[in-house]
């Protein structure tokens, strides 16, 4: 399994490249899904599950998210220990 470490770095790495969106404007699933480092699909079920709010015009266009939200989704997210620092 990879170090949480060497993750990090190759997570910078993709997103210094312009690999990885940066919060910034409407993202498509498919980056929305990259950003927060899971599957097209698990984003999907989060938003069938109400977790991630997006928005979608008409039924056959594309799923549109604000990076705000996911940022606020990954903050909801976050695991704190007992001493206040997050894992």
């Amino acid at each position: 399994m990879e170090s949480r470490s060497r993750r990090r770095k190759g997570i910078a790495e993709l997103a210094m490249k312009r690999e990885i969106p940066s919060f910034e404007g409407l993202i498509r699933s498919k980056d929305a899904a990259r950003l927060l480092g899971m599957s097209e699909w698990s984003l999907r079920n989060l938003v069938q599950s109400g977790q991630i709010a997006y928005i979608q015009r008409t039924p056959r266009s594309p799923l549109l998210f604000d990076p705000l939200d996911l940022r606020k989704w990954v903050e909801r997210e976050k695991i704190h220990s007992p001493n206040g620092n997050s894992r």
